[in-house]
């Protein structure tokens, strides 16, 4: 395992769109959504129709997590964003009513009319490369 440096962490989160929501049931039962989002100063933004996720995040601490694999290199990462989830459907300011025409596209039906925007207050990475790769690389040198 390696740590990935702070900008490795956000250039991966620009340029990805798809990712994991993580929040907490009222029972503090965790729950996981995929959702697409957009990343940008700090601040990741994802639609949702009415339903957990609308009732749950606003106003808590959630996490949000990308990752990949590239299984002909045997070589993986993931990003972890903590923070604070906000609902921003309506927004009181200029700086959260600009983020409601971030190209946020939805993959899953429906309208996906709220919008939550989690500022972010830890961003941490992890990459890997499995052992497997290392093995068939060390061979092939030798």
């Amino acid at each position: 395992m390696e740590t990935l440096g702070d900008q490795e962490c956000l250039q991966l989160l620009r340029s990805h769109d798809l990712g994991r929501i993580a929040v907490v049931d009222r029972l503090v039962r965790p729950l996981i959504f995929p959702v697409n989002y957009f990343f940008d100063e700090g601040i990741l933004v994802f639609r949702s129709n009415p339903g957990s996720k609308l009732d749950l995040a606003p106003g808590a601490i959630v996490c949000f997590e990308i990752d990949g694999w590239d299984a002909d290199q045997a070589v993986g990462w993931s990003v972890l964003v903590k923070g604070i989830a906000h609902d921003i459907t309506n927004p009181r300011g200029a700086p959260t009513g600009r983020m409601r025409y971030w190209p946020v596209q939805p993959a899953a039906p429906g309208s996906h009319e709220h919008w939550i925007g989690i500022w972010a207050n830890e961003i941490t990475g992890r990459g890997f490369r499995s052992d497997n790769q290392r093995a068939a690389t060390r061979s092939n040198s030798e």
